[in-house]
């Protein structure tokens, strides 16, 4: 459901108990702005690419955060509850303003999926960073919306509509407050929801999960840092259980089922026969029973929830597990690894350890005049099997190339004997590593896929997943069994009101603009 300022408080107490009584809870977050692939580098490392989110995402804010609280009711029959909320964002005053920025593209990318801008803006859940929020009210003459009214108020500084106390006779009072009492008695709008999410302990699932985490820290805890290190630990402090599911989506388990791990994509994939069926009871006129609302956040969760729940059945069959999927052995190993965006040679970055490198001696860097471009460089480079290239800077390139049975000499002197005008450098002898001390990653069969193992993109898509509402939780001749599923694969269905839509837009020729080039991969 859609909750806005409106309904807030009215809410909040059924989303405060569906966080405590979940397994697990999935998140999604849409946003201002985002950093472009184009200032991504292949060759990144997890700090190098931070670096680039800091110096850029932190400036941009999380408009509509969505969340699905989902609980297992019987693992033999993979049964589930599932409940689903889509929350606008909005800073509510002066006194509690965030600045942030927007980015056109971003924002022309959210209107072409429909987003409610006049909801945002108007009716926005306002929030507070607990670090600055603190910081302020106890140094500063001390006035605390009090939670007596439940109504949110509209901004406008000239109406009264909660109580205030700045008798300076309190503050001795104030002072002697916890952060924990002071946070109790102010009003601090969605950030509520969040703070309840990280004292719970649950598991915090995502698809994509590094930008929702780096703005739910920045947004709602304390500004993040400038380093890499200190971000990690901020993260491991907060949220101990990050669990991605486009990780998870991304290793050999599932290496020969799913071709694209796009959260669409992969949402498609999990139901068709590969999975194990799983049933869904969810509350009555359950919005996202129906229909998509792709790049909403509340369903973009909601799918999220459901892809993890079904690659747990997947996984919880095949090795006989009988207990809550949550919890078995094999789930924790993808604790904390976040899915690593256009990378050579890393799948993950490791928030709850250290990030070791993968060897790079076959990573060259190649300076060469400004006049060269990169498909100069691809065309020279391809005699040795280049594996990924991108541009540095104006004068230089990152290559990666095969090195079969070469030694790096071996290959600086072939590459170095072809063309006068580069220079070539190793990887480790840019960045002045001591080869020695380094430690190189190991392989790990979950992670280490081989595309050329990954199955066609081309697949034929079969639904046989169904929603149900909680007033049709006992089983019905509707119920669907493994069986039924295997026969009803050979009955043609009658198309859905969606398939009728899409098809009816196909005819007329309607495509949804795609904005983002990366719209296909997030």
């Amino acid at each position: 459901m859609d909750v806005n300022r409106d309904n807030f408080y009215d809410v909040l107490p059924q989303v405060l108990n569906d966080i405590n009584d979940a397994d697990y809870v999935a998140i999604d977050g849409e946003f201002s702005g985002i950093l472009g692939f184009d200032k991504m580098n292949y060759f990144d490392t997890p700090a190098e690419r931070y670096k680039r989110h800091y110096d850029c995402d932190r400036h941009y804010m999380m408009v509509q955060a969505g969340l699905a609280m989902i609980r297992c009711t019987n693992p033999a029959e993979h049964r589930y509850t599932l409940k689903a909320y889509n929350f606008y964002l909005f800073p509510e005053n002066e006194s509690d303003a965030f600045d942030f920025r927007s980015k056109s593209s971003s924002l022309q990318f959210l209107a072409a999926n429909r987003f409610d801008f006049a909801q945002l803006f108007l009716k926005g859940i306002p929030f507070v960073c607990k670090t600055s929020f603190l910081e302020k009210r106890r140094t500063q003459p001390f006035s605390i919306p009090r939670r007596s009214n439940r109504q949110i108020p509209n901004g406008n500084t000239n109406e009264k509509k909660f109580e205030t106390k700045t008798d300076s006779s309190k503050q001795s009072d104030i002072d002697n407050m916890s952060d924990a009492e002071l946070l109790s008695k102010s009003m601090t709008g969605f950030s509520e929801v969040i703070w309840k999410l990280q004292e719970s302990g649950k598991p915090v699932i995502g698809h994509n999960l590094h930008m929702d985490i780096l703005h739910i820290i920045n947004q709602f805890f304390t500004p993040i840092p400038s380093s890499y290190e200190d971000y990690k630990s901020i993260v491991k402090s907060l949220f101990p259980k990050l669990i991605d599911t486009k990780t998870i989506a991304s290793s050999s388990i599932f290496q020969n089922i799913i071709s694209n791990t796009a959260l669409n994509a992969v949402y498609k994939t999990i139901r068709e026969t590969s999975f194990p069926a799983c049933r869904f009871e969810t509350p009555e006129n359950f919005k996202y029973g129906s229909g998509e609302h792709e790049h909403t956040a509340g369903y973009d969760a909601m799918c999220t929830a459901i892809c993890m729940a079904k690659m747990m059945a997947f996984i919880v069959e095949k090795t006989e597990f009988k207990e809550n999927p949550i919890e078995h052995v094999l789930i924790s190993k993808f604790s904390g690894k976040l899915f690593y965006m256009r990378s050579f040679d890393l799948k993950y970055s490791d928030l709850l350890n250290d990030d070791d490198l993968p060897d790079r001696s076959c990573v060259f860097y190649v300076t060469h005049p400004e006049s060269c471009s990169t498909g100069n460089i691809k065309e020279f480079f391809s005699q040795w099997n280049l594996l990924s290239y991108d541009r540095f800077d104006l004068t230089t390139h990152i290559v990666g190339i095969s090195m079969k049975k070469d030694t790096i000499d071996t290959m600086l002197t072939k590459m170095r004997a072809n063309d006068k005008n580069f220079a070539i450098i190793p990887y480790a002898e840019f960045h002045r590593l001591d080869t020695s001390t380094i430690k190189i990653k190991e392989p790990d069969h979950l992670f280490d896929v081989d595309p050329a193992n990954r199955r066609s993109n081309k697949r034929v898509y079969v639904d046989k997943d169904a929603m149900e509402s909680t007033q049709d939780i006992a089983v019905t001749p509707m119920e669907m069994t493994s069986d039924m599923i295997q026969k009803s694969s050979q009955v043609t269905k009658s198309p859905t009101i969606e398939q009728l839509i899409e098809q009816k837009e196909k005819a007329k020729g309607v495509k949804r603009p795609k904005l983002f080039d990366y719209d296909d991969e997030w």
